[in-house]
């Protein structure tokens, strides 16, 4: 019998149908009725946050006051007085920033207690990512909300973080429509900006459904014609949302997602048929969904009345022979079960007009269970993982010890050949690569495929965790970053990521430390370090940084700069990519005082780097692990005085050898961090061989701060800023004697050494400059909604909406320049990328010069202050113009390039 008179023969398949029913009978009844309850005219739910989606302002309150011993009740007071005029409502609108509000909060919170009051700790604990999670309850009714083809919305009275941003720890795709207060300049229960929200989602306040944890709000959105769910417990008000849409909104199939548009199949056709085959009690809607996975051939998710099903199909349009056949599926399947859990089929013959769902299909029970996409399963504990791992080799091993001939199976393949299927594809496969590759020749040239490296395996590393973790791995050796290896599956190194949502989940979870870190301890911390630096002891360094330094230590959050590449074994660094990095860059670039917090600041980071590159055992041991520790500071000696330093081929200090030792003599400049009294180490750059060519007379020299003949002759400053306590000095190296082992590669290795060394720290740079101007930008749009002048606010003058506008595109702009050229980096190496680098610095400086001058513009004389860290940003912004080669040098260079491989 073929196939198809197996899968049309009508004695088998009321065989099937009978033991199917008779199986799915057995199992729990009374599974929802998917009715609607006369909700058919909602278009949209719209969604309160604090005590809705996330714990509420009062509950956390409740719990902080008894863990501090504060009396019960102090911030519920404080945060509903005065009303309109509040500090908490005018926070909520804007017009306050954090310190302002803390300062004010914090003094009626102690009026009330009579007592001090650390507002500041219930702030940081109220936005702290463990408390501000969203509700899994109201996740899964978000999903089925949307999936029903409802939009979705959240209206929120929220304020700004000290960065800038407003607070929202949601993910934002979950909505349609966003409101948020302190952006609107409006707060609930004010109608207006109910009215606003149903303007954005295009409706009608009949058709849209409100959940809110206060009766003040709840009372205002029923006034104005929209359904409201008073929320006191998420649980409850998810239950009395079902009864208003009709339709339950907790129970979420695992690993499926609404149809994709492409995959639709047709519902009547099908459940008319399922009606049919089931039985008249399969009344009600039916419900599809797509399995997110094994889409080789189409899967589905069905539920009809009680009944729970997996449809399995053919994909659509021509197939190779023999490909995607789920008539061999389904005879596996057949062969396989017994008793109940007996699956049926039908097949429909090509030469008709398709059927049913237009492919051959089959059907099976839904049995819920877990399933692992990721071979490593990642998230378990190791005894779990080996638990999985036997029962699936114990698995195989009953496959493959089945007698496919005793089965019926002894046709489903041709033994001891390969899939013709296969052999067939694989050539075709090898000929549009092919073509893909002459393609791309033809249309890039060959420049990129020429100037690929050669690409090293990764070894395995088997360090330890420099931290109290330590016992996780394997004991003896040493690491100097505190973080645990990412997945080896490795999104960013493949793929141009250009936000911080595509990275690999543990470095997206680094991030989101980091950005936490950044929150509660470094952005509070800048008033008292910028005291410190104005202070008298600017040039000892401050206890501050230092305590925050083991903090970081401590969270994982250190030495995370080292690429990858440099680092391959990652025993030195976090092992990340130059693109992940620079996501994380970014992030630091939002305070002039993080990089050195993280041990991720200049230029320790480009001399570590260049040791671990080029250094010897010997040279590490001294050097690069103090440096990695913390425990010193270094400083890097090229740009002299009397030459145009732009050139290195210009430098004329000189190290000469002499009686075992190299001898300096020089005079240098511009030396970043030359004055800190941490500094040990000087990587200095001199001629060895002025007759030798022009790119190999130089040498690289590591030379300790403490060697006679160094000689600090003054303090540099940037536009009147000392940069204390690191600060720049002008140095003059008089027969300075220097260990000939103190040599970097060798002679004539200078230059190389140089540019290796300048690659990523470029990369560093220009996100640290967005960093910069994207907190500018922040300090701008807060500071125009809370100024008024000539009788109205700031933000509705056109010339400034104008320049907040151009500020944002000119930040995106660079953004995708520089994750471009970082990219680049990790697919095809520094060489290759070097066009790219030379734009990259061309291009960031300007614009964040641009960006920060218009955010000082728009704060006035504050802006020039050191109470605000515009002044500093726009210094050093102006400042990398030079660094690493001024703008005039890679205009030069890519200029060069372009005419070498355009034309």
């Amino acid at each position: 019998m073929c196939i198809r008179q197996l899968f049309q023969a009508s004695h088998l398949q009321g065989a099937w149908r009978a033991a199917f029913l008779k199986h799915i009978q057995c199992r729990r009844q009374g599974a929802r009725r998917w009715t609607h309850s006369g909700g058919g005219t909602y278009r949209a739910v719209i969604f309160d946050m604090g005590g809705v989606l996330i714990p509420s302002p009062g509950r956390v309150a409740a719990e902080w006051e008894v863990q501090n011993q504060i009396p019960s009740g102090t911030i519920l007071k404080a945060l509903i007085s005065g009303g309109d005029k509040g500090p908490w409502m005018t926070f909520m609108r804007g017009e306050l920033t954090t310190e302002d509000f803390l300062q004010e909060f914090g003094r009626l919170c102690s009026e009330i207690s009579e007592t001090r009051v650390p507002v500041d700790s219930f702030f940081s604990l109220l936005t702290s990512e463990q408390v501000a999670k969203q509700f899994p309850v109201m996740t899964e009714a978000i999903t089925q909300i949307r999936a029903k083809g409802l939009r979705t919305a959240v209206l929120s009275n929220n304020f700004y973080l000290p960065d800038g941003k407003s607070f929202l720890p949601l993910d934002r795709k979950q909505f349609d429509v966003v409101v948020e207060s302190c952006l609107e300049g409006i707060c609930k229960p004010d109608p207006r900006i109910y009215k606003l929200c149903l303007e954005r989602l295009g409706l009608q306040p009949s058709e849209s459904i409100f959940l809110d944890d206060l009766g003040l709000n709840v009372k205002a959105a029923a006034s104005l014609g929209i359904r409201t769910i008073k929320v006191d417990d998420p649980e409850t008000a998810v239950k009395e949302l079902e009864t208003l849409l009709g339709f339950t909104l907790r129970k979420v199939i695992p690993n499926t997602r609404p149809v994709r548009k492409t995959m639709e199949i047709p519902k009547d056709s099908l459940k008319k048929y399922l009606r049919d085959f089931l039985g008249t009690q399969t009344t009600g809607p039916m419900e599809l969904l797509q399995f997110e996975h094994g889409q080789s051939n189409p899967t589905y998710y069905i539920r009809l009345a009680n009944h729970q099903l997996v449809l399995r199909k053919k994909p659509p349009g021509t197939l190779l022979p023999s490909a995607h056949a789920v008539e061999r599926e389904f005879s596996t399947e057949v062969l396989r079960n017994s008793g109940p859990a007996v699956l049926w089929a039908m097949k429909h013959p090509v030469c008709v007009p398709p059927r049913i769902v237009g492919t051959p299909f089959y059907l099976m029970e839904y049995c819920p269970g877990l399933v692992y996409k990721d071979p490593s399963l990642p998230g378990l504990e190791p005894s779990q993982r080996r638990a999985i791992y036997t029962a699936m080799n114990r698995v195989l091993c009953q496959i493959h010890s089945v007698d496919l001939k005793a089965t019926g199976l002894e046709d489903y393949g041709k033994p001891g050949q390969a899939s013709s299927a296969t052999a067939e594809q694989s050539g075709k496969l090898t000929e549009f690569t092919s073509n893909l590759a002459w393609d791309f020749a033809v249309k890039e040239g060959f420049r990129l495929f020429k100037d690929m490296p050669a690409t090293k395996p990764l070894m395995r590393s088997y360090h330890t965790w420099a931290g109290p973790q330590s016992r996780l791995h394997t004991p003896g050796t040493r690491s100097y970053v505190s973080i645990p290896e990412a997945s080896p599956a490795r999104a960013s190194k493949g793929a141009l990521v250009i936000s911080p949502e595509g990275l690999s989940p543990p470095v997206r979870e680094l991030y989101q430390r980091l950005k936490q870190f950044m929150e509660r301890h470094v952005y509070p911390a800048e008033p008292e370090l910028r005291s410190h630096q104005a202070s008298s002891e600017r040039w000892t360094p401050s206890p501050l940084v230092e305590e925050l330094k083991e903090k970081a230590k401590t969270e994982g959050l250190w030495n995370l700069f080292l690429p990858l590449e440099t680092d391959p074994e990652k025993k030195y660094g976090a092992g990340l990519t130059n693109v992940e990095y620079a996501h994380l860059c970014e992030l630091m670039g939002m305070s002039l005082y993080a990089p050195e917090i993280f041990n991720c600041s200049a230029p320790d980071t480009g001399n570590m780097e260049l040791l671990v590159r080029y250094g010897t055992e010997e040279q590490k041991a001294r050097w690069l692990i103090p440096l990695l520790e913390g425990k010193a500071r270094s400083c890097f000696a090229m740009t002299e005085p009397q030459v145009a330093s732009s050139d290195v081929t210009n430098i004329e200090s000189s190290i000469r050898e002499e009686e075992g030792f190299y001898v300096i003599n020089g005079h240098k400049w511009w030396i970043s961090g030359i004055l800190d009294p941490r500094c040990q180490l000087c990587v200095f750059m001199g001629k060895t061989d002025p007759h030798a060519p022009r790119h190999q007379q130089q040498s690289v020299l590591l030379v300790p701060m403490d060697t006679p003949g160094i000689k600090i002759l003054r303090p540099l400053t940037v536009y009147g800023l000392d940069d204390a306590p690191g600060g720049h000095g002008e140095v003059l190296f008089e027969q300075v004697h220097v260990p000939k082992e103190n040599m970097i590669l060798g002679p004539g290795r200078g230059f190389e050494i140089a540019q290796g060394r300048l690659g990523p720290g470029r990369i560093h740079h220009c996100m640290r400059l967005i960093g910069y101007s994207e907190r500018a930008l922040a300090l701008m749009k807060a500071r125009v909604k809370s100024r008024v002048a000539f009788g109205k606010p700031l933000v509705e003058q056109g010339t400034l909406l104008a320049d907040i506008a151009q500020s944002r595109v000119e930040i995106e702009q660079a953004r995708l320049l520089v994750l471009k050229a970082a990219h680049l980096m990790d697919v095809a190496g520094n060489k290759a990328a070097a066009l790219d680098i030379a734009m990259i610095k061309m291009v960031a400086p300007s614009m964040a010069s641009r960006v920060i001058d218009r955010a000082i513009q728009a704060f006035g004389a504050a802006g020039l202050s050191s109470d605000h860290p515009l002044a500093q940003f726009f210094a050093w912004a102006r400042a990398l113009r030079f660094a690493d080669g001024p703008d005039e040098v890679h205009r030069a260079a890519v200029a060069k390039m372009e005419l070498k491989h355009r034309i």
